[in-house]
């Protein structure tokens, strides 16, 4: 093996150089493997200390900075691609009438929901300059850009906390409500040139807005029900404030007694709710503390407001009486965003489990949680409890008491609606919901408790189960006079998708023809009931990345790709109202509303995009020849699930990649489910990321070469004629350019036996030939690498189908698979430095069995990639100073206590836990560079 090209003087130029000259090596020679090459290559350079680790780390921090720089380009590239044109939007409506022009702007078909899941992986500071890229500046614009980029701190934080979250989220609702008003500022403008004598009697609600964050209970404990109280109170406290500062300017143009007054109302409301707000941050496992706070939010008290019926009908008469153009519009501003958003910032989602819902429901309907419910008999007794369930009364004591999480979860929709806001309805979320008598059994407790005229019960479909029985589903709660007589209450029926869970059980692209499945059988069951009178509300959640439901095209494709335009059509033909909700999860989806102009941007993208034409698209061959889509479909699906439930699939998802994630939010890795590693357990947002860190998004690059079967040229005649396919299809392509086989290949290398064993060989004698061959043993039989060729194997063939499928031409600027190199070159140097740091594990001195742990265990340690407990157990067995006894201390010949050496090793600490902790805190900066590459972290 050879080091000579890798010298003293190597950069990021010079790397990629030598990346490249060895891939078109690798041309010519199938056996050599580029990224394993130059792994290996490095790896002897850092051994003969031709190079070091600190220059590895300023190549890394290089190549991140221009992953980032790509990956902000990309972001504001999307978003400039779509028609954004408002004001011809509105013109367009205007044509059609005054009473097509109230509809679209009054009756909202789009909503914006931000929700929170492990992804602030970023950084504020990050996201700052991501949404500040000047993408129309100047070069000396882009150049400052970078400056301030490479001038900032890549270190990531782990103190990730819910209310860091939750202060983030109210950041983006802000911006979006701000957007939201200049949005209706353009509207109210038009409305009053195009219909002088009409304009004074909308109220406008172009679009919704909500929030899960800190209220969301599904799969996590660790928020306590008075957190929940606190953070709804102190979102009144900001609204009301909100309400203020828009009274306060209308004052300036209007000074009348009832307005002051009102705005008097509003700000003693707000001054009592921050008390409120204050007092539920207590300790409430505290009775004292509870009766205490409870006693403030429920008793009368100057400045308690829970309604703004009165205030609405106050600023209605002000209308009427107004002349004032300004005063006018700035008075119907007002009323619509007091309709919009009641007293809160945003409405509000509360998520359960489908399993708390059962549990809470076991005593009332004696069902067994675990099998009683998925029978048609069991929706039949759950139907029958929810028409004769009584209101029962509650107070916070009811809900301190109350250990069952989704009945607490109802009392909390109880105790809002009475004591805080009484106007604005509230969703309630249930997932991995797949009986029907589950729903109907939260029917039954929304009326047990009170609120089912205020309270949208929606199932969450997001297994391969629960997404194709879904359509049975519906159609069987459609069925049930009770439930026909809630949603027809509520004027709405409520569904949630989720693209995120789905995607790594069935694929990312089967689960989105699954939902758009579903999308259909939701409209045809509502038809085929005769609800045309009841909107169709479709919540969508998805995250930033491709594998959780992000189209990596404009962003009309996304939202295409969220409700594709033939389901949009079909809802259209059935005279069926729909609304399309999506959620802005995290961090990376608050990036959309970063700033108040990205926000603006964002709104009017959603609001014309749901305003548009719905196409008709039959057309489409995908539509016309359902044979071949559907025979597509199941071996796609098959395909993924196949891969989900390979052995050497979840060796590899449960290993050392696990610790290439870093914490990036408050919410666990892991849903709790038994002991052991459950694949099915493991959050989507994880699995992803890990795929993403091995260069491997096979849950979306994969199964394409297999579906096209015998008849290649079918899907090549499908994709180009069919605008469906073709975009599923730019999906996969575009994850098919970032996954790299050779980078999973290389892994298997540095896991390999035969590998430390030919290093030992070719070392000869002498420590470092014993180290490797210590690393040899403790690698056994190579199990972990032996999956990795396993894996690649298996994946390789099919990939190669779609590679020559691309080849044909199907998509314009796609032909084939090319490599990115920075990205090759990242796993190169993370290749290099785990086998430089299992290398100096296993150059440590020997040391006795008292510790608990021998060489071969540290080994191991290291390779499992949990570096902080390598390095702290070494520092445990080779202390840098003397660990003296106090009974020592009182000796009156002293020594410094440099000059003490008994039981200090210093030299190891310098020789080989100094750079292993550097090579730890190179493995953050490299998960930052190789997760910028994917456009979001998992």
């Amino acid at each position: 093996m050879t080091t000579n090209k890798i010298t003293s003087d190597l950069d990021a130029a010079a790397l990629i150089s030598i990346f490249d000259a060895l891939d078109a090596e690798s041309h010519e020679d199938p056996h050599l493997n580029p990224v394993a090459r130059l792994s290996s290559e490095l790896f002897m350079a850092l051994e003969r200390d031709d190079i070091s680790i600190s220059m590895l780390g300023g190549i890394i921090r290089e190549l991140n900075n221009r992953a980032f720089e790509m990956r902000a380009v990309a972001f504001h590239e999307r978003r400039c691609a779509a028609d954004t044109d408002v004001d011809a939007t509105l013109n367009e409506l205007a044509e059609r009438g005054f009473d097509a022009f109230r509809d679209a702007v009054e009756g909202a078909r789009t909503g914006i929901v931000f929700t929170a899941h492990p992804t602030f992986a970023l950084g504020a500071a990050r996201r700052e300059l991501m949404a500040a890229y000047p993408l129309g500046g100047s070069e000396q614009d882009k150049q400052n850009w970078r400056n301030e980029v490479g001038a900032l701190s890549t270190k990531a934080s782990d103190d990730i906390t819910l209310r860091y979250e939750h202060g983030e989220a109210q950041k983006s609702i802000i911006h979006a409500q701000d957007a939201t008003h200049f949005l209706n500022e353009k509207i109210l403008k038009v409305a009053r040139e195009r219909f002088p004598k009409r304009w004074t009697s909308l109220t406008l609600h172009p679009a919704s807005l909500a929030s899960w964050v800190g209220y969301d209970l599904d799969g996590r404990t660790d928020i306590h029900w008075g957190e929940t109280i606190r953070i709804r109170i102190a979102e009144k406290a900001s609204q009301l404030h909100r309400y203020v500062e828009q009274i306060d300017r209308i004052l300036r143009l209007l000074d009348v007694d009832i307005l002051s007054g009102l705005r008097k109302l509003f700000a003693d409301a707000a001054d009592l709710a921050a008390r409120q707000a204050e007092a539920f941050a207590g300790d409430l496992d505290d009775v004292s503390v509870v009766v205490r706070a409870a006693n403030l939010l429920t008793e009368e008290a100057s400045g308690r407001l829970v309604s703004l019926a009165d205030a609405i009908a106050t600023v209605t008469a002000l209308i009427d009486d107004a002349h004032d153009e300004r005063v006018v519009s700035s008075l119907i501003l007002l009323r619509s965003d007091m309709q919009a958003y009641g007293l809160g910032l945003s409405r509000i989602h509360l998520r359960v489990n489908a399993a708390q819902v059962r549990s809470a429901l076991k005593a009332d309907l004696g069902l067994d949680p675990d099998t009683g419910f998925a029978g048609r008999s069991a929706l039949d007794v759950a139907a029958k409890k929810a028409t004769s369930a009584t209101s029962k009364p509650i107070n916070f004591a009811s809900v301190f008491l109350e250990k069952m999480t989704a009945r607490r979860q109802f009392m909390l929709c109880a105790q809002i609606l009475k004591h805080i806001d009484a106007d604005t309805p509230i969703r309630y979320l249930i997932a991995e919901c797949e009986a029907p008598a589950t729903v109907m059994g939260a029917v039954f407790l929304a009326r047990h408790y009170g609120v089912e005229k205020m309270l949208d019960i929606s199932p969450l479909f997001e297994t391969p189960e629960a997404i194709e029985g879904g359509g049975r589903f519906i159609e069987r709660l459609l069925q049930e006079q009770s439930f026909l007589e809630y949603i027809t209450s509520r004027k709405r029926m409520c569904i949630q998708l989720g693209f995120s869970d789905s995607g790594r059980f069935m694929g990312q692209c089967a689960a989105d023809l699954a939902i758009e499945r579903l999308h259909v059988l939701f409209a045809r069951a509502l038809s085929d009931a005769g609800l045309t009178n009841v909107e169709a509300l479709i919540f969508n959640t998805h995250g930033e990345s491709m594998g959780r439901g992000a189209h990596s095209g404009a962003f009309e494709e996304r939202l295409n790709h969220l409700a594709t335009p033939w389901v949009r059509s079909l809802f259209d033909k059935k005279c069926i109202p729909l609304n399309t909700e999506c959620s802005f999860q995290g961090g990376e989806g608050y990036l959309h509303f970063q700033t108040l102009a990205l926000a603006k941007q964002t709104t009017a993208l959603l609001w014309t995009h749901s305003l548009s034409e719905s196409e008709d698209n039959d057309a489409d061959c995908f539509y016309s020849d359902i044979n071949y889509s559907w025979d597509f479909y199941r071996r796609l699906k098959s395909w993924q699930e196949d891969l989900f439930r390979r052995s050497d699939y979840r060796r590899i998802l449960s290993g050392f990649a696990l610790r290439f994630l870093y914490k990036t939010g408050s919410r666990q890795t892991k849903r709790a489910r038994g002991d052991g590693f459950d694949l099915s357990a493991l959050r989507a947002i994880p699995h992803n990321a890990i795929l993403q860190q091995l260069c491997a998004p096979v849950n979306v690059s994969g199964g394409f070469g297999y579906a096209s079967g015998r008849e290649a040229e079918r899907l090549v005649d499908h994709t180009k004629c069919s605008k469906r396919m073709k975009d599923l299809t730019a999906l996969a392509a575009h994850a098919r350019g970032l996954t790299d086989l050779a980078v999973l290949r290389a892994y298997a290398q540095i896991f390999s036996p035969s590998f430390w064993s030919e290093l030992s060989v070719s070392e000869g004698t002498g420590s470092r030939a014993d180290a490797y061959e210590q690393i040899q043993i403790a690698l056994d039989e190579g199990a972990t690498s032996a999956s990795f060729n396993q894996l690649a194997d298996f994946l390789t063939q099919d990939l190669r189908r779609f590679d020559t499928l691309l080849a044909q031409g199907i998509l314009e600027n796609v032909s084939s698979y090319t490599r990115r190199v920075d990205l090759s070159v990242l796993h190169s140097i993370r290749q290099a430095l785990i086998a430089k740091a299992v290398s100096l594990v296993a150059s440590a001195p020997p040391f006795s069995r008292r510790h608990d742990m021998d060489k071969e265990d540290l080994i191991e340690l290291a390779f499992e990639w949990k570096l902080n407990e390598t390095v702290e157990l070494l520092r445990n067995i080779f202390p840098a100073k003397a660990r003296l006894s106090e009974a020592f201390k009182g000796l009156s010949e002293t020594l410094d206590d440099s000059a003490f050496e008994g039981g200090a090793y210093p030299e190891i600490h310098q020789r080989i836990i100094g750079p292993l902790d550097e090579i730890s805190c190179l493995s953050r900066k490299l998960s930052q560079a190789i997760s910028s590459h994917y456009g979001a972290f998992g």
